[in-house]
């Protein structure tokens, strides 16, 4: 039979130190066992294969240690330890809770807590997922958890710690474990990769970490079956392979199509990621995930979030600086849009499609919306950067117009009045241009003087250069790429301001909106609500009512709980209110005031009267009633 031992049980850690991404676990338990400080009973509460089992099996091993090192590590040559490797240990008792719920196991547990142990100082009994244990299992268990006699300590084990009972998590000390990181992973994959004599490319132990989800359990059980696929040699595209991954590759290349507007090749790249047999929400997926992690890489400071090889972290720092955060940011909602409705969808390949559509033309999309056009018959584009340098650049350029255009003698007769100009990038432009020179050369000229359809820059001779930042539009989709813009100062106006821009605007109009607010406006939307209201009951209740205003707050009185009801049911008047006045955090309050409306009937109390009641009341109005009762003998029911 074969000796192969999994790598999860063959490296289980046997000491404290050995333990992975559990320090204050560790350094907790240590302290207590230098100072003889152990409680006599511990909760271990986490995910799955962060270490809990391991941590009790440690703690109930230096426990019964007749050599401790250091006091805080097992000596593995005494009895206690030998027959604890062995799995011989009577002092030692772990119980499955999952399997063993029931009262009965507790009552055996109990028995064998009686029993002191028969070789060294304390019995431990370690119960691994103790949330399995039933309620009436639970409050059996009670007594001897809160006193247990001094030489038994208990260890309980758990993934759902909100399932187990108050009164058991208060005879506990509570230990919390947390998700291992995935380069404390990737670290041990490496130690282990290097006693077993085998070679594994960083790419690939990265993407078993990630694989992993925090548990160091899982991770070498991914490991173990890559090992046995691979060999001494584990790769990338073996781990891909085997765990079904699609690779990263794809959504690079998915990325850079994007932004180049080559849609026949995102939908070939798709249809490449179909016939390998991957469904298209996996795909919608990664591509989100992609698009954040370039998100995360724009800014220096969020790297250290993205926990991936240098050369993965390479490769998304520079496609990151081609893209801008509109793009980044408007691409994320429209995947997010898209993966929540492919579930749904009856043809999930076309809606992907139609998204990705929709990304491969979003610059296009975000430059309609966010800088103003020109007239479309003229067509022209005013294009500037911030730079002194670039002002200083039209100026000459202006210069050589005007003096192009006043000489007869060089130009042509068919020379139209109006010069245009295409912008070139600063790397483009002859230095004389851009050093102040009153009068540039006529080769300077020519070489920055050239007719375009795309972005002409118009240009007066008889007008003087105007300073103040000119206003950038766009008549035809820009083909210049982002990182071309980033590096050459990018347009005058971005996204960004523009989006900054309108915000300041509203919040100034709802400042002055606010500043304006009189219980006048207020009546005068209320008005102007009830004529265009349709009901008959809202218009009476609207009508019948006297309204105030004090700071933020409407506060409306009418005459019965009826028009109060009414009022505030009607959500379309508070909006109106709140968008008028400018008070997102308007607060419209209706109060029942009966001595205002005294000519309202208001409604009376129901009373409930007896037969004798009702009689009398009857006989009250109309006398005859107690005569007929009389005259017939008739009696009252009770």
């Amino acid at each position: 039979m074969s000796k192969f031992v999994v790598s999860a049980r063959k490296y289980r850690p046997a000491a404290f130190d050995e333990v992975i991404g559990q320090d204050h676990v560790a350094k907790t338990l240590k302290n207590a066992l230098i100072g003889d400080k152990l409680a006599h009973a511990f909760l271990f509460c986490g995910p799955r294969g962060v270490g809990k089992t391991t941590c009790a099996r440690i703690l109930a091993k230096v426990i019964n240690c007749q050599n401790k090192i250091n006091g805080v590590d097992p000596c593995n040559e005494c009895g206690s330890c030998k027959s604890f490797s062995d799995n011989a240990s009577f002092n030692i008792i772990e119980l499955d809770a999952a399997s063993n719920n029931s009262v009965e196991a507790i009552r055996t547990l109990i028995e064998q807590v009686r029993f002191q142990p028969q070789q060294g100082s304390h019995k431990v009994f370690i119960i691994d997922e103790v949330h399995m244990l039933s309620t009436a299992a639970f409050n059996a268990f009670l007594k001897t958890l809160e006193e247990p006699p001094p030489y038994a300590i208990f260890i309980l084990a758990t993934t759902e710690k909100h399932k187990i009972l108050p009164t058991i998590l208060s005879r506990c000390q509570i230990f919390d474990f947390k998700r291992i990181q995935i380069s404390h992973i990737v670290q041990q994959l490496e130690h282990i990769c290097k006693a077993e004599n085998r070679s594994a490319e960083p790419e690939a132990l990265q993407m078993i970490a990630q694989k992993a989800d925090g548990a160091m359990r899982d991770a070498l059980s991914i490991y173990d079956k890559i090992a046995s696929a691979s060999g001494d040699q584990i790769t990338y595209q073996d781990v891909i392979t085997q765990l079904n991954i699609l690779d990263y590759d794809y959504f690079f290349k998915m990325t850079d199509y994007l932004l180049r507007e080559d849609f026949s090749q995102i939908l070939l790249t798709l249809d490449d990621v179909m016939k390998q047999g991957f469904e298209v929400d996996l795909f919608i997926q990664g591509m989100a995930e992609h698009m954040r992690n370039l998100m995360v890489c724009r800014h220096p400071d969020t790297l250290s979030i993205l926990e991936l090889s240098e050369g993965a972290m390479k490769r998304y720092q520079d496609q990151a600086m081609i893209c801008t955060n509109s793009f980044l940011l408007s691409a994320l909602n429209l995947l997010n849009q898209c993966d929540m409705s492919l579930s749904t969808a009856t043809n999930k390949r076309l809606y992907a499609e139609i998204a990705l559509s929709k990304i491969c033309y979003l610059n296009r999309a975000i430059e309609a919306d966010l800088i103003p056009q020109t007239a479309a018959t003229e067509k022209k584009t005013l294009v500037s950067t911030d730079s002194d340098e670039n002002v200083e650049q039209r100026q000459e350029i202006s210069n050589t117009s005007s003096v192009d255009s006043h000489s007869n003698e060089e130009a042509p007769a068919d020379i139209p009045k109006e010069t245009q100009i295409e912008k070139v990038p600063t790397s483009r432009i002859d230095p004389t241009i851009s050093t102040g020179t009153a009068h540039p050369s006529v080769d300077d000229t020519k070489s920055v003087e050239m007719k375009s359809e795309e972005s002409p820059v118009e240009t007066k001779p008889s007008k003087p250069i105007d300073n103040t930042p000119p206003v950038v539009a766009s008549a035809a989709p820009s083909k210049i790429s982002n990182s071309e813009s980033i590096s050459s100062g990018g347009l005058a106006l971005s996204s960004i301001d523009s989006l900054m821009s309108q915000v300041l605007k509203e919040e100034e109009a709802k400042k002055q909106a606010r500043k304006a607010m009189s219980i006048e406006l207020v009546d005068k939307i209320w008005l102007d609500y009830i004529e265009a209201n349709d009901s008959p009951s809202v218009k009476v209740a609207l009508k019948s009512s006297f309204r105030s205003l004090e700071g933020r707050t409407i506060t409306v009185k009418v005459g019965s709980e009826n028009g109060k009801n009414i009022i505030l049911q009607e959500d379309k008047l508070k909006d109106e209110l709140r968008e008028k006045l400018g008070a997102e955090d308007l607060i419209l309050e209706v109060i029942v005031d009966k001595e205002l409306f005294p000519e309202v009937e208001q409604e009376k109390p129901k009373t409930l009267y007896s037969n004798r009641e009702k009689y009398e009341l009857m006989n009250g109005k109309n006398p005859l009633l107690g005569e007929l009762r009389t005259r017939f003998d008739l009696k009252i029911d009770k």
